[in-house]
């Protein structure tokens, strides 16, 4: 049998969360709830992913997700910026992206261009102003971020866009997007992106953080032939 790729959706982590707190006896009337839990995953992953990131590593594949498909416009620049010469026109995406993760030397995005792999460089705003003077790069694609909509210089002939970066809130990237209904494929029981061994670091985070309870992993404390271990979670009972 062919062995499956591991992986944690949200939704399980999150359950798992619910029965460390409530010692699985989960009731609707508990003030916890499953969306406060996944804010705080959504909080707590981007300060794991930032503090390694920051360290000057390369992205693990797991932090990253893509968004495909992504449709494009032609807009007149002029109508955005009054500093910018009338009837300049660039590509920009019908839809605002998700915010990235802000890290300190490199940005979110970790690909930026055409659906068949041809890469374009993301660039800060205000040097696209000057790209066409350049000798070489004149005509160089370039793709920078403005209230959160991406646009491309140089071109207007293209129709979509495909996007991976390591995003703040996952639920919130989308693998396709229609453009005319704005749905979303995403689901909590896709994969969680972080990578598995930094989810007892999550888990430990959260419930120490927020809700101040000390966490530690199963043992059997007695040498009495039986199969009692020390509780996952303080205050909780032994488990059988």
């Amino acid at each position: 049998m062919a062995l499956g790729i591991e992986f944690v959706s949200l939704n399980a982590f999150v359950t798992d969360l619910l029965l460390a707190i409530r010692g699985s006896r989960i009731s609707q009337s508990e003030p916890i709830s499953k969306r406060q839990l996944e804010g705080w995953s959504h909080q707590y992953r981007s300060v794991i992913l930032k503090r390694d990131l920051d360290k000057g590593k390369m992205p693990n594949p797991d932090y990253i997700q893509e968004i495909a498909g992504l449709e494009l416009e032609v807009v007149d620049y002029t109508d955005e910026m009054s500093s910018v010469a009338k009837g300049e026109y660039l590509l920009r995406t019908k839809l605002q992206l998700p915010n990235t993760i802000d890290l300190n030397h490199k940005s979110g995005f970790t690909y930026i261009g055409t659906i068949d792999g041809h890469e374009f460089q993301f660039v800060p705003e205000g040097r696209t102003r000057w790209q066409k003077y350049k000798r070489f790069t004149g005509n160089d694609k370039l793709a920078f971020l403005r209230n959160n909509y991406l646009y491309i210089s140089n071109d207007t002939s293209l129709k979509f866009l495909n996007v991976r970066g390591i995003f703040e809130v996952p639920t919130e990237v989308i693998n396709f997007v229609n453009a005319n209904t704005g749905q979303s494929n995403y689901s909590l029981n896709d994969a969680y992106p972080i990578p598995i061994d930094k989810l007892p670091v999550l888990k430990e985070m959260i419930l120490k953080g927020e809700l101040g309870i000390e966490s530690r992993t199963y043992s059997d404390q007695k040498n009495d032939s039986e199969p009692k271990v020390a509780a996952n979670v303080e205050g909780q009972p032994q488990q059988q």
